[in-house]
């Protein structure tokens, strides 16, 4: 069978979108991205690496007879303090040929590897269990290297005891603005380091979040102290077609580490989406935080690079 490429279109950001849901339903084994990792990527990773303009013509779409999606390579749109380009392969419910495998690998050598004082550079992930596109990243001098990428989940059936110290109260984005949001989000992940934001760029994005198709503000979740600031915090995106929520972002400002809230609002945002239907919760990562809570490591990513170019 014949498949032909085209370019991205905006309406094709839907037809992804459904495209990653059915294939999850269809063959999970692919171990393609999740919903929240596709609305992240144009709604938050963008908007804060400014690439918003130049991501879509990196979006490789391949389409059968019928005008159906069959794969897509694709990035994340990040650039800033990225040495190495990176490309990740959304597959089908198809049979891979070695012929399509090396258009596949061609598209992304030519559409997204990053130059940088140390040369143009690509990263390609796949699951540990791609053997056989694994093959060909090795006959095209690809190298395996120790970083991989953890996704858990854990079965659910009821709700979780939420339990907060005293003083703090639970609150979701109808009431939680952008720029708090921006602030405690940049604090956890440590690139605010003072009491107040350095600028307005996380900001941006949780206001850009907003707009994103599958996000919805009673699942944007906020811990509020005494003084109404946010002291931790988890977003979870819930896909009805499977059944499943899946955390992103968590953090908890440094300030208020070990004191259960971490746990609390994961358990409150779990049970909002098991009250939509979920059954299964998943979370892209192996920290001890979550294993504890009853996550288990569904599968890893692995990352081969290649130097397209040396320096």
């Amino acid at each position: 069978m014949t498949f032909t490429r085209k370019a991205y279109e905006d309406r094709d950001f839907i037809r992804i979108r459904d495209f990653l849901k059915q294939t999850l339903k269809k063959c999970p084994s692919n171990t393609n991205w999740l919903i929240d990792r596709w609305n992240f990527c144009k709604y938050f990773s963008q908007i804060m690496h400014g690439t918003s303009d130049s991501w879509p013509e990196t979006v490789g779409i391949w389409e059968d007879e019928n005008n159906e999606i069959v794969a897509v390579v694709c990035s994340e749109g990040e650039a800033l303090n990225k040495k190495e380009g990176e490309a990740f392969l959304q597959l089908g419910d198809i049979s891979l040929t070695d012929e399509f495998i090396n258009e596949l690998i061609d598209y992304a050598e030519s559409a997204l590897p990053l130059t940088t004082e140390e040369g143009t550079i690509l990263n390609v992930r796949i699951s540990e269990d791609a053997h056989q596109i694994r093959r060909h990243l090795i006959e095209r001098d690809y190298t395996l290297q120790e970083w991989k990428e953890p996704m858990s989940f854990m079965d659910v059936s009821s709700c979780f005891k939420v339990e907060l110290p005293e003083g703090f109260r639970l609150a979701d984005a109808n009431e939680v603005s952008d720029c708090r949001k921006g602030f405690a989000h940049g604090r956890a992940f440590g690139y605010y380091k003072e009491d107040g934001p350095d600028d307005d760029c996380a900001e941006r994005c949780y206001r850009a979040l907003r707009n994103a198709p599958d996000y919805l503000p009673e699942l944007d979740l906020s811990i509020l102290d005494q003084k109404g600031e946010i002291a931790s915090f988890a977003g979870i995106w819930y896909d009805d077609l499977n059944k499943i929520g899946i955390l992103e972002p968590v953090g908890t400002m440094p300030k208020n580490r070990r004191m259960g809230l971490g746990k609390a609002v994961v358990y409150e945002a779990i049970n909002k989406v098991i009250k939509m239907g979920a059954n299964r919760i998943y979370v892209g990562s192996d920290q001890q935080f979550y294993l504890s809570l009853g996550f288990r490591v569904s599968y890893y990513m692995q990352l081969w690079q290649k130097k397209l170019q040396p320096r």
